[in-house]
């Protein structure tokens, strides 16, 4: 919607509120998915706009920085939330961050002030991970080929679960040149990118999809164990199925909890203390910024900025 459009009154609805829809629209026309958009609008008509109502502002050029404060501080005290309990501080710098992105654009559509909602300070806090040795007892004690594959798919990868569940039995590797495997992975916002791969487990996967999967209807590479009551086949795996067999296998294997995002962890701050430069580990994870992986992974200044100082202090003393 144009900004005329936007500006044009409508009855019972406020100028605020009108771009709001018109932002969530632009965000779902852009290929945002439904849990993100869930998301945005839950935020922004269930905490934004009630605020706004209740200080009396129906024009986001009324916002200003103490107003955007307050929302923060109602968030934290539970005076602004809905449950009337206090958030705590990362779910309130998560409402912050997509109130601030809201802003951003209201900005540049020539409607709201520079005003930013404060974020929290939050604790820098240090992220659990997988050693490589923890992944091959993992991938050595699954029961099953399909299994060890997406236990060595997360951890070479670093691809999310739903991106993992979406990959096709015909049509999710792709080779160039020099034996450059890739997969090609369908990401957020319905993105495509390809993710390199060793050929040996493209050859893993080839092999897997036209030996050892069972036949379906379903194109998608990883199937369930049993065929369903209702249609007979052997459908797509779920997600709830993957965390419960690698939740048991943690269990079992390293005596403590593992999910599937631990393996996305794991492979980003191993790339990183490996010398990968953040840009490029964002273009394989499939981070739109640099912002997630520099919020996340400040961890690996505990010990690593240690070792890198200690190197170049030693490599002084033998100048």
């Amino acid at each position: 919607m144009t900004k005329a459009a936007a500006l044009t009154p409508v009855p019972g609805v406020s100028p605020l509120e009108a771009l709001i829809t018109d932002y969530l629209e632009e965000k779902r026309a852009a290929g945002l998915s439904r849990r993100t958009l869930a998301v945005y609008a839950d935020v922004l008509r269930e905490v934004l706009l009630p605020y706004c109502r209740r200080a009396g502002i129906a024009d986001p050029a009324e916002l200003t920085a103490p107003h955007l404060n307050a929302v923060a501080n109602g968030l934290l005290d539970g005076t602004g939330a809905r449950s009337g309990r206090p958030l705590s501080k990362p779910s309130v710098a998560s409402y912050a961050r997509t109130i601030n992105v809201f802003l951003g654009w209201l900005a540049r559509q020539g409607e709201a002030p520079p005003a930013r909602v404060q974020k929290p300070r939050l604790p820098r806090r240090v992220v659990d991970s997988l050693s490589r040795e923890d992944i091959r007892a993992l991938e050595d004690a699954a029961a099953s080929e399909r299994d060890k594959l997406i236990i060595r798919i997360l951890a070479d990868t670093g691809i999310r679960l739903g991106e993992l569940l979406g990959l096709s039995a015909t049509d999710s590797l792709r080779e160039q040149p020099g034996r450059k495997w890739y997969l090609k992975v369908r990401g957020k916002g319905d993105r495509e990118r390809l993710v390199p791969i060793l050929p040996s487990l493209a050859a893993r996967i080839d092999r897997y999809a036209r030996r050892t999967r069972k036949e379906s209807a379903s194109e998608l590479l990883f199937l369930g164990t049993r065929r369903s009551p209702r249609t007979g086949e052997y459908e797509p795996l779920s997600e709830s199925g993957t965390q419960q067999m690698i939740r048991d296998l943690g269990l079992q294997v390293l005596h403590r909890r593992v999910h599937p995002h631990l393996f996305r962890h794991s492979f980003v701050t191993e790339q990183l203390r490996r010398g990968m430069t953040p840009s490029l580990v964002a273009q394989i994870v499939g981070h739109s910024s640099l912002a997630m992986i520099d919020q996340v992974y400040q961890h690996l200044t505990v010990s690593d900025a240690h070792a890198a100082l200690m190197r170049s202090l030693m490599a002084d003393r033998e100048r």
